[in-house]
């Protein structure tokens, strides 16, 4: 009942819904909200960063993994959404696949 963007996501949900069984993650949420930007005023939105998948590893690491493709790699609006993740939640290992 999930739909994915892609198929390679919805495999990798497959292999960390595994982890999860295996022990080796906890806390596996997907689509997980971001604020990258508050709202200032009545005439601006907020703007968020919405990870693939959250999870905890098994060192206690919080991790953001989001699943992209080469192309989307080198998209300089990801790029910089992908900076302002690793500036504003460093307590967060970003990983992507």
């Amino acid at each position: 009942g999930i739909t994915f963007d892609s198929r390679k996501e919805a495999v990798h949900y497959t292999y960390l819904q595994n982890l999860v069984k295996l022990g080796e993650i906890t806390d596996l949420k997907l689509q997980q909200k971001f604020l990258i930007v508050p709202k200032e005023n009545k005439n601006t939105c907020a703007r968020y960063y919405v990870a693939d998948f959250t999870y905890i590893n098994k060192n206690g690491e919080k991790i953001i993994e989001d699943v992209k493709s080469p192309i989307t790699k080198k998209n300089p609006v990801y790029s910089l959404k992908k900076a302002l993740i690793l500036y504003l939640y460093p307590e967060y290992t970003f990983i992507e696949s």
